[in-house]
């Protein structure tokens, strides 16, 4: 029996350190090549499971998916309509005279208003259904629009002041509905939408790096982040990736 100590004592120390392996660190994920199997595709489909992509101290990290309530972001003074509630999506600017604040609830509609710091003064600023906020060249700018039954569209749109009110305006008319935007080494969009990945420049050309892409099977892309011209895209059952500067597409699961 003594000389199967050893083996066993192996077998458990390995065993142990594959289950403590940190799956929140997107560089533990498994690296596959892009399926085009309609069973596999439909498995994703039917995943449970959501993930979203986040960079932190320089790492991709990964979290299961939930509804973007930023209500953390906000000072206590701040109340929310009383209409919010788990399905609406919060998204969350802080400018030099209070938040800008999205408010996404889908197909139920949604809007954009500016709230003071004290909580003390709001009024709303559009309609725009607003899915993400971003800053570039010390302009803000919000991704809006909406993917449903077999309706998808979209726009960038710039959001300013004027006259002492903030105000929005349509930057870039889009050819899908976006689901999540971040900004490239040339200072470019990346956009990518229910069907679709583009590049925006300064000049608002747009460039369509994929057209249909795996996730328009209906695996929702909800986040999306660029590390060493890498793009990374967290959706239903894994996370895309896509090398920017070769156009290699890899698929990316926690096993």
């Amino acid at each position: 029996m003594a000389k199967y100590i050893p083996i066993m004592l192996i077998c458990f120390v390995c065993s142990s350190c594959h289950a403590q392996t940190d799956k929140s660190l997107l560089e533990n994920w498994q690296n596959h090549p892009i399926s085009t199997n309609q069973d596999t595709l439909q498995k994703f489909n039917y995943s449970l499971d959501e993930w979203q992509v986040f960079s932190k101290n320089d790492t991709i990290r990964v979290v299961k998916y939930k509804h973007n309530t930023e209500r953390s972001y906000l000072p206590t003074k701040i109340k929310l309509p009383e209409d919010n509630d788990s399905k609406m999506d919060i998204s969350v600017l802080k400018v030099t005279d209070g938040f800008l604040i999205g408010f996404y609830r889908g197909e139920w509609g949604g809007y954009l208003c500016w709230y003071s710091a004290d909580g003390k003064h709001h009024y709303k600023i559009s309609d725009d259904e607003i899915v993400q906020f971003i800053k570039r060249d010390e302009k803000y700018y919000a991704i809006q629009g909406l993917a449903h039954l077999g309706m998808s569209e979209g726009s960038v749109v710039n959001i300013y002041k004027e006259g002492g009110r903030w105000k929005s305006k349509q930057y870039i008319k889009l050819p899908k509905a976006p689901a999540a935007i971040c900004v490239d080494k040339n200072n470019d969009f990346i956009i990518i939408t229910s069907e679709s990945l583009l590049q925006i420049e300064s000049t608002n050309k747009v460039t369509t790096l994929i057209e249909n892409g795996l996730w328009s099977n209906g695996l929702y892309p909800n986040s999306v982040v660029i590390k060493n011209n890498i793009l990374y895209s967290g959706m239903r059952a894994g996370i895309f990736k896509y090398n920017l500067s070769t156009h290699q597409q890899n698929w990316l699961s926690p096993y």
